[in-house]
């Protein structure tokens, strides 16, 4: 899937990360708050084994809406075409993301499985958060 910024960005290239990919939109409110979130997340997660990859699933001018956002940290994707994720009856057999809300983050554990989802905004920061990773990063016990 092509990046906002240089080469493609591809899910199977962190083996052995932790990978939290976000379905989001420029229309989307909600995106709106959490990106700048998962923005800090990432930055503070800069060493730890966690890869967090935005994906804009719309046509809108996302380079000038992520630059607003002032988001600096992030790996952002781009999906408009929906070749990564979709929605509805539109959403294909061979397509790896359904998109059942927005914003809409997967995670994806340490062996490429994807290990759950969640619809809606989140504090990716927050305790709770920050103990769900560490489970799947092996270094917590839930």
């Amino acid at each position: 899937m092509p990046r906002l910024i240089g080469k493609p960005v591809y899910l199977t290239a962190f083996p052995g990360k932790v990978v939290l990919v976000n379905f989001w939109a420029t229309w989307c409110p909600a995106c709106k708050t959490e990106l700048p979130i998962l923005d800090r997340l990432q930055d503070i997660e800069t060493r730890a084994n966690l890869q967090v990859i935005a994906i804009a699933t719309d046509r809108a001018d996302v380079a000038s809406f992520v630059r607003n956002l002032k988001l600096r940290h992030l790996d952002v994707g781009i999906d408009p075409g929906g070749l990564v994720a979709r929605a509805g009856e539109v959403a294909a057999p061979d397509t790896p993301f359904s998109l059942y809300a927005m914003p809409i983050s997967y995670l994806i554990g340490t062996t490429g499985q994807v290990e759950g989802y969640l619809a809606g905004e989140a504090d990716w920061t927050s305790e709770d958060a920050r103990r769900l990773l560490d489970y799947y990063r092996g270094r917590g016990s839930g």
